[in-house]
């Protein structure tokens, strides 16, 4: 037996930091299938996915994927145009109608009076499409699952993604003979994305840490979480004794609320200027 569902459930997604280069998100959708051969999608991944490594795992192992449809996006934004409704101004004229293709710098329309084919607007004419920049720039994935009876399913896509990092951010004020030394996570979103109610983690090397269950990334943002917070006895070098887990950093340092220069943490040892 042989479905095609088009619309799928989105549940509670993923995203692992890593410090530099690719990170790790996963997607979780839920769908209905049944008995036999099912084609699920298209689904809309995230616009900065790398398609090319996107590892599937259903949440039911009786569950066999077959295979699997990408649709990427195209590297100029103007050719993902293609298929969907745009409005064309300009000239004292307005062209709405559906892409059909975008090729040497022309434009070709669909119109309700027929087919339109013109050269790409330039300012100040105006091409404009009434979807958000996700939907436009999303790469798309279509399924095809067997189970050998009607189930619902949970279907987890890992899949490499391009513009997070993270980094450390210490501080320490000398007061006294007392050093008051806080750590704080620092997550950088890169992108035009925000990120609704995902459980956020860190990875680190082999360590990976669960920083929330359910949280928001805005974009072109940097999300700060503190570590810990110790009191230490001061020393030019201090030992630092935490339960929490402290990478190797820079820590800028203040004496009476004055920043006096950049000391470092390496190993748990905390040396000052």
């Amino acid at each position: 037996m042989f479905f095609v569902l088009l619309v799928s459930k989105v549940y509670a997604d993923t995203l692992v930091v890593n410090k530099k280069e690719f990170s790790t998100y996963i997607q979780y959708s839920q769908f209905l299938l049944a008995q036999g051969e099912t084609v699920v999608g298209p689904i809309q991944l995230l616009p900065v996915a790398k398609v090319d490594s996107i590892l599937i795992k259903p949440t039911n192992k009786e569950v066999k994927v077959l295979g699997y449809m990408v649709e990427p996006t195209k590297e100029n934004w103007v050719e993902n145009l293609v298929g969907k409704t745009v409005s064309i101004e300009g000239e004292g004229r307005v062209v709405k109608g559906t892409v059909i293709s975008v090729k040497d710098g022309y434009i070709t329309v669909d119109t309700k009076n027929g087919v339109v084919i013109t050269t790409l607007p330039t300012f100040p004419n105006r091409l404009s499409s009434s979807l958000k920049w996700q939907e436009l720039m999303s790469p798309k994935i279509t399924l095809k699952l067997y189970s050998d009876k009607p189930t619902s399913i949970g279907i987890n896509m890992f899949y490499p993604v391009s513009g997070f990092e993270w980094d450390v951010v210490y501080n320490a004020e000398i007061q006294g003979n007392k050093v008051i030394f806080n750590g704080f996570y620092e997550i950088k979103n890169q992108t035009a994305l925000r990120l609704i109610d995902v459980a956020l983690f860190i990875k680190d090397n082999e360590r990976t840490i669960k920083l929330y269950d359910k949280t928001i990334v805005e974009p072109y943002s940097s999300k700060v979480v503190n570590i810990d917070s110790l009191v230490l006895n001061y020393s030019k070098e201090i030992k630092v004794e935490s339960k929490k887990y402290l990478p190797n950093g820079k820590v800028a340092v203040y004496k009476n609320s004055t920043f006096i220069g950049y000391g470092s943490l390496n190993n748990g040892v905390l040396r000052l200027p």
